[in-house]
């Protein structure tokens, strides 16, 4: 085993560490952006976290009982690196769902305020089939909505009832 091999996997598992150590500065930091909570949303319960957790250093400490070739080791870590930075970023905004003063969160999303343009669902969903037909209830938990950052999206909330008390504050926000 050479030692730059030895360096990276050390590094990887270092910055795993790190990145995790950053969740409560990661949680204030959050806090201080978003503001009031003005409607808490339901909180999903994900066992991901804790699976990311133990799987992505296994897959660094699997590098010292085979050998590969050090591109494969150099992705390998990376890979682990960025797992846990999505598990903590999906454990971060999972914890603190909810419709803020300055923000959204909801289905693992943060929406700011200003970046969201446009409500296209509730233009259509009076008349529209969809809401109506077999799948309405689906439907009836998903909105639409337009970003400047990311385009058209979709999410869901968990009912019927989360959904309408969190449209009601949100189209107020359209530009």
């Amino acid at each position: 085993m050479n030692y730059v091999s030895l360096v990276l996997r050390i590094a990887s598992l270092a910055a795993i560490a790190m990145l995790v150590a950053t969740i409560p500065m990661r949680k204030k930091k959050l806090d201080t952006k978003l503001g009031n909570c003005l409607i808490p949303l339901t909180q999903k319960k994900s066992t991901l976290f804790l699976a990311v957790l133990v799987l992505a250093p296994l897959i660094i400490a699997f590098q010292w009982f085979r050998v590969f070739a050090f591109y494969i080791q150099v992705i390998l870590c990376l890979c682990s690196v960025l797992a846990i930075e999505l598990a903590v970023r999906d454990k971060v905004l999972g914890s603190k769902c909810g419709v803020y003063e300055n923000a959204l969160i909801v289905d693992g999303r943060l929406l700011m305020k200003e970046d969201i343009t446009a409500l296209p669902t509730l233009e259509y969903e009076k008349e529209s089939e969809a809401f109506n037909g077999d799948n309405g209830d689906f439907y009836r938990k998903a909105l639409q909505i337009v970003t400047e950052k990311n385009g058209v999206i979709f999410v869901g909330f968990s009912s019927e009832e989360e959904r309408n008390s969190a449209v009601d504050i949100i189209k107020n926000w359209v530009k």
